[in-house]
């Protein structure tokens, strides 16, 4: 599956209170047109796009309530933001996604996912959500209602999510470690790794034989607290191009020895580029692809182990190293760790459609899902088999959008 250019709106509204998103709906089921929620527009493939209204939320981005360990915030807030919210209250989300300026809504809609097998993606943390639907309808979802499972990951197509409450803990602080491994050795031991550490991610260079992981675990309040660094970086994009580029083999393994301590937000959410920059990386990497494609733990060795031959036969195909993490169960009908937990490879990779072709001839056999915010490779038909909840989901959104109003190339290229 290709790439398609993405669709450009005709118009767009910025929502600042919900009369105004109802407002919107209203109109949009009084044959107003096609509308579709926009967020911080980080994903790497067109789920967010439509032909019609693009509903905006940068100023509709508030806590409306905090509750004991329950927190409801707008639709349009930053992870940022609702992280610094939590932290003002001694409260955090057990985890969530890397990058901090992601919106609360379409992170959640999309599945985003952090690097923990012991906890789920972004959603499981959410016990309520408030959705606006077309002809401006306001259903208020709780966890256990028929519908909630479906409306936490639904790309935008049952309706427009104005809030969402999170179930939270007492914030904790975390102790993060880097070290620099053979591939050999982590292929053998990334479950052990996995199971023994709260946190646990890594990046990949096939072309260097070496793993860098990033293992976290909670740890009382540190008395001195250092950034850390991030997965990704100039040093990872460097070496990989060294090794891609100019056959260059040797790894500094030195580099990426270190610890540091600090509240769970920053360790775990450490990406801090703001929605402004996206554009410009989006134009730097413009031939690039980015897939991020999950199957079973338990297939995790097998798909290491394969993908290593795969990319050996493509050696100048990465743009990026692989990234690896994994993340827990969960019930949401469209996640992609609906019912299993998932062992993840983000690939970064050159536009070469013979490599896609081997991706999917790979992966597919493993019971593969993606994520739903990256370019996707695996084929529609395949993945409608993946959800045992799929036509539920589809049948629960004839009945909230019946002209499908919110639909997009997105969601008919898969039959949504």
């Amino acid at each position: 599956m290709t790439t398609t250019l993405r669709e450009a709106p005709a118009r767009q509204i910025t929502i600042q209170c919900e009369d105004e998103l109802v407002a919107a709906m209203a109109a949009a089921g009084s044959g107003g047109g096609l509308v579709h929620p926009v967020g911080a527009q980080g994903s790497k493939s067109p789920c967010f796009g439509t032909r019609g209204t693009a509903l905006r939320f940068a100023r509709y981005d508030q806590v409306v309530a905090v509750d004991g360990a329950d927190v409801t915030i707008q639709a349009g807030a930053t992870i940022a933001q609702l992280n610094a919210a939590l932290a003002a209250h001694g409260l955090a989300l057990p985890t969530n996604g890397e990058w901090s300026n992601a919106t609360v809504a379409g992170s959640m809609s999309s599945g985003t996912h952090g690097g923990s097998s012991h906890h789920g993606i972004l959603a499981s943390s959410a016990v309520g959500v408030r959705l606006v639907t077309v002809g401006g309808n306001v259903l208020d979802l709780h966890r256990g209602h028929a519908a909630f499972d479906h409306a936490v990951v639904s790309l935008g197509l049952l309706g427009v999510i104005s809030t969402i409450t999170f179930r939270c803990e007492e914030a904790f602080h975390l102790e993060l470690a880097m070290r620099a491994v053979p591939f050999s050795w982590y292929a053998t031991h990334h479950r052990a790794v996995d199971r023994d550490h709260e946190f646990h991610s890594a990046i990949w260079f096939p072309l260097l034989d070496s793993v860098i992981t990033f293992t976290a675990d909670r740890v009382p309040t540190p008395v001195r607290t250092r950034r850390r660094r991030e997965r990704y970086n100039g040093a990872t994009f460097l070496l990989n191009r060294l090794a891609r580029d100019f056959g260059v083999r040797s790894f500094p393994r030195r580099w990426f020895t270190a610890t540091t301590s600090d509240r769970c937000d920053r360790i775990l959410t450490p990406i801090r580029n703001g929605s402004t920059q996206v554009p410009l990386f989006k134009a730097l990497s413009a031939d690039w692809r980015e897939s991020e494609i999950g199957v079973p733990l338990a297939h995790a060795g097998e798909a290491l182990e394969r993908l290593d031959g795969l990319i050996r036969r493509y050696p100048r195909v990465l743009t990026n190293p692989v990234g690896l993490r994994a993340t827990g169960p969960d019930s949401a009908s469209l996640s992609p760790c609906f019912g299993r937990s998932n062992w993840w490879f983000a690939l970064f990779y050159r536009h070469d459609p013979e490599f896609e072709r081997e991706l999917r001839a790979l992966f597919e056999p493993l019971d593969a899902r993606c994520h739903w915010g990256k370019h996707g490779v695996l084929r529609p038909e395949h993945l409608r088999a993946q959800y045992p909840r799929w036509d539920a989901f589809r049948r629960l959104r004839a009945v909230l959008d019946p002209c499908d109003v919110l639909a997009n190339d997105f969601s008919r290229r898969y039959g949504l």
